[in-house]
C-alpha cells in the first residue's frame, strides 16, 4: 500500500511565549516492511530543523522558535509504502525451541532487553496491574506456539476495556484505566505489553497511523497506538488490541520505545506565564 500522511499541530498561547524548544518523532520509519519516499516538515514561524536518531532508532527532528510569538504550528507531509502484507507469513519454530531463540535474539541485541525489563506507571508490574484488574491474566503456554498465547491476549485485552475516546489523559496511568474499564488506543497498547512483559516476552509501543477505514466509530482520525513482540522465527509482529488486528500493510510506524513516553510526536519547553490550550491536531491518510 502506498499512503499520503499530512498532520498538523497547532499550539496557541494566551500571551507571547519565547525560547520555544521542540522535539518531535512524526517521520515515519523506514525499515524492512515500510519506505518512506518523501517526508516534509515544516513550522511556522519558520524555523532550521536538525535531527538524529534516538536510542530506539527513532527519528527525532528538532528546532527552536527564539522570537516571542502565540502561535506555533508543525506539518508533516509525507509519502510512505507499506510492505508488510500478510504478518502470518514466516518460517515457525517448534515451541520448544522459541525460548532459546529469544534468549539468542537478545544475547545478540542486549538493548532488547528494555522492552522485558522496563516497569512504569503505563506498563506496571503485573502485582501491580493486579490489584486494579478483576479477571484473571491469561497464560503462556509453553507447549504451544507463542504466536498462539499473543493472539490469545490479544482477544482479551478488550474484555478489560472499552474504546472510549478521551476517557484517560494522555500518559494516564494503566491502572487507572483499568479500574474505570475504558481507555484510548494508548491504554489498549499498554496493557498487551504489560502482560506480554509479565512472560518474559520482549514487547514495545509503536505510535503510528492507521488506515481509516479500519477506525472504530467515534474514533477520531489522528496518530494511532498499537503494541509489538518478538515472535520467534518471525521478529517483530504488531499486535493492535484496540481493533483485535495483527497490524500488516494498513498500518505505519513512526516512532517505537518503551512506552508511549519514548515515542510522543510531539514535546517542548518554552519562556512564558501561561501554559496555553491543548493542541490542536489534524491528521489525514489517503491511499495513494
Amino acid at each position: 500500500m502506498r499512503y499520503l500522511i499530512e498532520h498538523e499541530t497547532v499550539l496557541e498561547y494566551p500571551r507571547s511565549v519565547r525560547e520555544h524548544h521542540i522535539e518531535l518523532r512524526l517521520a515515519p520509519r523506514s525499515d524492512g516492511h515500510q519506505k518512506v519516499l518523501s517526508c516534509i516538515i515544516e513550522t511556522e514561524p519558520a524555523a532550521e530543523l536538525a535531527s538524529y536518531n534516538d536510542y530506539f532508532g527513532n527519528r527525532a527532528d528538532y528546532f527552536c522558535v527564539i522570537q516571542p510569538h502565540n502561535r506555533l504550528v508543525t506539518r508533516l507531509r509525507s509519502e510512505v509504502e507499506t510492505l508488510k502484507e500478510n504478518p502470518f507469513n514466516f518460517e515457525t519454530i517448534p515451541p520448544l525451541e522459541e525460548f532459546e531463540w529469544l534468549h539468542k535474539a537478545i544475547r545478540l541485541a542486549p538493548p532488547v532487553n528494555d522492552f522485558v525489563l522496563h516497569r512504569s506507571m503505563l506498563t506496571p508490574t503485573a502485582m501491580k496491574l493486579a490489584e486494579a484488574i478483576e479477571c484473571a491474566f491469561p497464560r503462556r503456554d509453553k507447549d504451544r506456539p507463542l504466536l498462539d498465547s499473543l493472539l490469545e491476549l490479544l482477544a482479551w485485552v478488550p474484555t478489560v476495556l472499552t474504546y472510549s475516546s478521551g476517557s484517560t489523559e494522555v500518559h494516564g496511568a494503566l491502572t487507572a484505566a483499568v479500574r474505570q474499564g475504558s481507555g484510548v488506543c494508548q491504554d489498549f497498547a499498554h496493557l498487551f505489553i504489560t502482560v506480554a512483559r509479565s512472560w518474559g516476552i520482549p514487547a514495545r509501543y509503536v505510535m503510528g497511523y492507521l488506515d481509516p477505514g479500519i477506525s472504530k466509530v467515534g474514533e477520531t482520525l489522528a496518530t494511532h497506538a498499537w503494541a509489538e513482540a518478538l515472535v520467534p522465527g518471525a521478529g517483530w509482529i504488531g499486535f493492535d488490541a484496540t481493533h483485535n488486528l495483527l497490524a500488516n500493510d494498513h498500518y505505519v510506524a513512526v516512532a517505537v520505545g518503551r512506552d508511549s513516553y519514548d515515542a510522543a510526536p510531539q514535546r517542548g519547553s518554552f519562556k512564558g506565564d501561561y501554559a496555553g490550550e491543548q493542541p490542536s491536531v489534524t491528521v489525514t491518510m489517503q491511499e495513494q
